[in-house]
């Protein structure tokens, strides 16, 4: 997995460099291959991935054979003080030693060992789900930034053309007034509206920035302009078009729920893991030593070679209470994995929920308004001829131009809103692919 994202990022950084021109709209898919190589956030998963790949290994260690070798090298002086031996009544020596021994251990009962071992197959488990979130999540977050960021490119492009209304609007008050056909009220009105507009203006222009700096923030890099989403999209429902079966996935299959599920089973098994320090161990014990001593104070030096075979048997009595302390902290700890399990499990049901309705009213909302749109744009057509045979005054001109905008933003939204949601349903059922996010590239335009 590792060396694959590597290979990706290469080509990603030789298509930055080399092959992108200067001035040409970023698109979703390229911005998402940038992002499998420079996202920290998966960055990360893929490394606690590859860390957790050693978890079973270290497991197994516990019940294989240890080794050691050990040297000890003594300097030693001696000197009888006082003796009932005629023969060693006094003298002084001073000699080396030196020691090695040889020992290999073999566990042949460890419970809390053998529990580790399925311990750590379920942890592996646990983050093969967590790798499979964490690019899930990417396509997810690349395209919820893209979106984002064009929805604040629409947002400055319609309060933009609504400014150049409201000034066309107060040049005609002006002009009227002037030639006092005209009221000053009509004026002011579009003075007023035309200062609103420029506050929502600039903040919509620190929007858009901050949107972009979301872009950033995963790939690593500033932006051109992006690719604007297609007037007209192919509006599908989920499929199948049935709420409890997505539900019921998302129960089922959500990479989060399943993750939980693995922790779930870790914290249980480290109860039994904790439980086992008031068993016995039992480890074979094989151990050879050759001591040399280059002297004695009674005499020679001697060389002795010791060989050892022996089954070492320990039964714990007592550890101050920390056992029993640990086991209590395990059974918390599983407490508190199995109502994460049930807050998951929860939001599941919800979110799935949410995102099924959110495809369905996004397209049902997505109809409404385009027939909105041709009504409001035929009311401000209306209201303008109005006004311009003073029948109607310039603040109902106005207010129709802003509701036609307002038509517009909520047009685009549940645009947006309709690809987002189909996006995160299939996320939380974990079959969200670059697959879907290239039929959401398909619907941008250069």
């Amino acid at each position: 997995m590792l060396k694959c994202l590597t290979s990706k990022k290469c080509i990603c950084l030789f298509l930055i460099f080399f092959l992108i021109p200067d001035g040409y709209a970023d698109d979703l898919l390229q911005l998402y291959q940038e992002a499998l190589a420079a996202d920290p956030k998966l960055n990360a998963a893929v490394f606690n991935h590859e860390a957790s790949q050693e978890l079973v290994p270290q497991a197994w260690a516990g019940y294989r054979p240890t080794a050691t070798f050990e040297v000890d090298r003594i300097e030693t002086t001696q000197e009888i003080k006082r003796s009932d031996n005629a023969v060693f009544d006094q003298g002084k020596t001073s000699f080396p030693t030196t020691t090695w021994t040889l020992s290999v251990s073999q566990p042949i009962f460890r419970y809390a060992n053998y529990k580790r071992i399925g311990q750590a197959k379920e942890e592996l488990k646990q983050a093969d789900v967590m790798l499979i979130q964490a690019q899930q999540d990417l396509i997810l977050r690349v395209s919820e930034v893209y979106l984002s960021a064009l929805a604040a490119e629409d947002e400055l492009s319609f309060l933009e053309a609504e400014r150049i209304a409201v000034e066309q609007q107060l040049e005609l008050a002006r002009g009227r007034e002037q030639a006092e056909v005209g009221r000053s009220v009509d004026t002011f009105d579009a003075l007023a509206r035309m200062a609103s507009v420029e506050a929502d203006y600039e903040a919509a222009r620190i929007v858009l920035r901050d949107a972009h700096e979301a872009i950033f923030e995963i790939v690593g890099r500033d932006t051109n302009s992006l690719n604007s989403l297609q007037e007209e999209i192919d509006l599908k429902s989920p499929e199948p078009a049935d709420e409890e079966y997505w539900v019921d996935a998302a129960m089922r299959q959500n990479p989060a729920l399943v993750a939980q599920q693995h922790a779930v089973e870790v914290a249980r098994t480290e109860i039994a893991r904790q439980n086992a320090g008031h068993f016995p161990t039992l480890d074979a014990v094989a151990r050879y030593n050759n001591q040399d001593t280059k002297g004695t104070l009674f005499g020679g030096g001697s060389e002795v070679a010791t060989q050892e075979i022996l089954l070492r048997f320990t039964m714990p009595l007592y550890s101050g209470g920390a056992v029993s302390s640990k086991k209590r902290e395990a059974i918390a700890r599983h407490s508190s994995a199995m109502q994460e399990l049930t807050r998951i499990m929860r939001e599941s049901r919800r979110q799935s929920r949410d995102s099924y309705w959110g495809v369905v009213t996004a397209i049902r909302r997505i109809d409404a308004l385009n027939q909105a749109l041709s009504a409001q744009q035929a009311t401000l057509d209306l209201r303008r001829a109005a006004y311009e045979a003073q029948l109607q005054t310039a603040i109902s001109v106005l207010d129709a131009e802003r509701d036609l905008y307002a038509v517009k933003r909520d047009l685009a939204g549940a645009k947006y809103d309709y690809l987002l949601n189909g996006l995160r349903l299939k996320a939380l059922v974990g079959i969200l692919t670059m697959d879907d996010l290239q039929q959401v590239n398909q619907m941008l335009e250069r």
